[in-house]
């Protein structure tokens, strides 16, 4: 039996109902545990460590298996974008102001990663990943994560294990929250992930984002027929499970 790996992006405040009704549509499903990618100090406006409710709603769900990813610090582009042409046309059309890691210099990435780790570690948690929000990162990220002692880096499209260099592509589905031909492009892209699931291919993941519920139901779809032959994980069980 494959894997799936489950993932809510965006966990931060001023989504936290949100994050609530997506997780109650998970289990429904039966989706545990799941991975939670963690906006510590969500736009520089919204310290995780201000909101008890989603702090002790993220406690349950590290209890009961559940697995943080720290994702960026405020999910918010700060500066131009430096990255090679193909990278920055991406960011621009689909991640605009999300594009946090790719307007960094290593340096201000480092305090960031940091501070990041140091918020969630204040509030009894902890994160062994990292995922760039819109999954936009600079060549030089993973020795940097590496040194700060992160155990793996998602992208797009797969998982890279930082202790052994191993990289576990992941087909993949999702939705991102942005409605428009951006939603429609990536529910288009994900029709080979959806299709990988039905397959005996290892690994498949699957994405939501709490900002548009509308996009939630054709995914819920998928996930609920992926879920008949594949086994929910996390990224940390599966690199060392």
């Amino acid at each position: 039996m494959g894997c799936i790996v489950v993932s809510v992006h965006d966990v931060a405040p001023p989504n936290l109902a949100a994050v609530r009704t997506l997780l109650s549509l998970l289990d429904r499903l039966g989706v545990r545990p799941r991975v939670l990618k963690v906006v510590p100090n969500f736009a520089g406006r919204w310290p995780l460590a201000e909101s008890p409710e989603l702090v002790r709603l993220l406690q349950a769900e590290v209890r009961s298996g559940s697995e943080v990813v720290l994702h960026g610090y405020t999910h918010r582009t700060a500066g131009s974008l430096q990255a090679r042409w193909p990278t920055r046309l991406r960011a621009r059309w689909f991640a605009a102001q999300d594009a946090e890691f790719l307007s960094l210099s290593p340096d201000e990435a480092e305090r960031r990663l940091r501070a990041g780790l140091e918020q969630l570690r204040t509030v009894g948690l902890q994160a062994e990943g990292f995922c760039a929000p819109g999954w936009l990162a600079p060549a030089w990220l993973g020795p940097l994560l590496r040194a700060l002692g992160f155990g793996y880096h998602v992208t797009m499209g797969s998982v890279h294990d930082l202790a052994t260099g191993r990289r576990l592509l992941a087909p993949w589905f999702g939705s991102v929250g942005t409605g428009g031909l951006h939603e429609f492009l990536v529910h288009v892209g994900g029709t080979l992930g959806a299709g990988a699931a039905r397959t005996p291919y290892p690994l498949v993941k699957v994405f939501f984002h709490p900002q548009s519920p509308r996009t939630w139901g054709p995914q819920l779809a998928r996930l609920r027929r992926a879920l008949r032959t594949r086994q929910v994980t996390t990224y940390r069980a599966l690199l060392h499970g």
